[in-house]
């Protein structure tokens, strides 16, 4: 009999798609946004438009992919950090409208907040909350053909928060192609990431300890995790090369996936009768951790990828580089070599960068959490943080 799980946590998690002050950031959105939607969506757009050429350049293509498909998180954190600085004299007039009405929603109390979830059941997106609109400044970023920048009512997005690593894994399996296992390779690390996804290349990965799934199964003493844990053990010959790969890295590996499995569910029970959930620390060693069984995966596929390059059913497709068109199924075996290589880095500075967002948005969230307990003072109306 599965556990009953129960919710410890009802505040917003880090970037869950949720509003969680409904009637105050709907008032703020009527009085504020709601007359100013067309210039609002000018605005983003011309921030967007702007920064495409700097984006492309910086990253032409990722994971095989070029600008912008698979870039909505580098995309929104590129828009948000421009909105901080952009002034309205740089953008066209109705842009600027937009620019003011946006600056005054937040000056009142509006929230802008960085949002990450299943976007209608088919995608893992980056969005943003916007008092009660979801906004997407990425919106081309899976069918490129589409419109940049969508601006919808939140509740008529059908953009929801994960619910569980079920949901995640079917949105995973849908919207990736990504095989999803349990981890019952590193036990001690299973609490905290349960996952073990293997894309159609065959790159195996460990999870991403992000800090919105983290704090979901943290803020429910790691019961979601153990759910998926008792799912049965992936294919004993995945099994065996996850362990020659991280063999000699430190990590106490199970004899078997059956034995691996026992071992996931005895770590959930063992941390959280020590209450892990509840201490901090335990986050950035386990971000650590995580990091270099992928750093370690990602160099073994790599290795394996330049001693056997795939098959190619089809020509590859070409790529624009300094405005030059390359077709990629020509090139030279060193030049593919290095072409892998930038694709090995371009995934590890994703992960990290969506690290460093997830990290910035906890602590937004803490910062406004402190505004709220702190005494009102007559005349102060900031807070500075060091």
């Amino acid at each position: 009999m599965r556990q009953r799980r129960h919710i410890w946590f009802r505040g917003l998690l880090p970037n869950e798609p949720r509003i969680l002050y409904l009637s105050a950031e709907a008032e703020l959105t009527r009085k504020y946004l709601q007359p100013s939607l067309t210039q609002l969506e000018a605005c983003l757009l011309a921030v967007r438009v702007g920064l495409d050429p700097e984006l492309r350049h910086l990253r032409p293509v990722k994971l095989g992919k070029p600008y912008p498909l698979g870039q909505c998180l580098e995309i929104a954190q590129a828009v948000e950090q421009r909105l901080r600085v952009v002034t309205e004299s740089s953008l066209p007039a109705d842009a600027a409208n937009g620019l003011r009405a946006l600056r005054a929603f937040q000056r009142a109390g509006g929230t802008f907040r960085q949002v990450w979830g299943d976007l209608r059941g088919q995608y893992f997106q980056n969005a943003f909350q916007v008092g009660t609109l979801y906004v997407d400044v990425a919106n081309d970023t899976v069918t490129p053909t589409k419109p940049k920048v969508e601006i919808l009512p939140f509740d008529e997005a059908q953009f929801f928060p994960i619910r569980d690593f079920g949901h995640f894994r079917q949105i995973a399996r849908r919207y990736w192609g990504d095989e999803v296992y349990p981890n019952h390779v590193l036990p001690k690390l299973a609490p905290h990431c349960p996952l073990i996804n293997v894309s159609k290349p065959g790159r195996i990965k460990l999870h991403d300890a992000t800090q919105y799934m983290l704090s979901m199964t943290r803020t429910q003493a790691f019961v979601p995790s153990e759910e998926v844990l008792r799912d049965a053990p992936m294919p004993e010959a995945l099994f065996e090369q996850i362990c020659r790969t991280l063999k000699g890295a430190g990590h106490a590996l199970p004899r078997s996936p059956d034995h691996g499995r026992t071992l996931a569910l005895q770590q959930c029970r063992l941390q959280r009768s020590k209450r892990w959930y509840q201490e901090p620390a335990r986050v950035e060693e386990v971000i650590e951790d995580a990091q270099q069984v992928n750093l370690r995966l990602a160099r073994w596929h790599h290795a394996t990828q330049i001693r056997n390059p795939p098959l190619q059913d089809k020509p590859m497709p070409s790529i624009k580089i300094d405005n030059i068109d390359y077709d990629l199924d020509s090139l030279s075996i060193e030049a593919r070599a290095q072409l892998q290589s930038i694709q090995f880095v371009d995934q590890e500075l994703a992960r990290l960068q969506a690290q460093v967002a997830a990290m910035q948005t906890a602590r937004n969230a803490y910062v406004n959490a402190l505004k709220a307990a702190l005494p009102v003072v007559a005349g102060g109306d900031t807070i500075k943080l060091s």
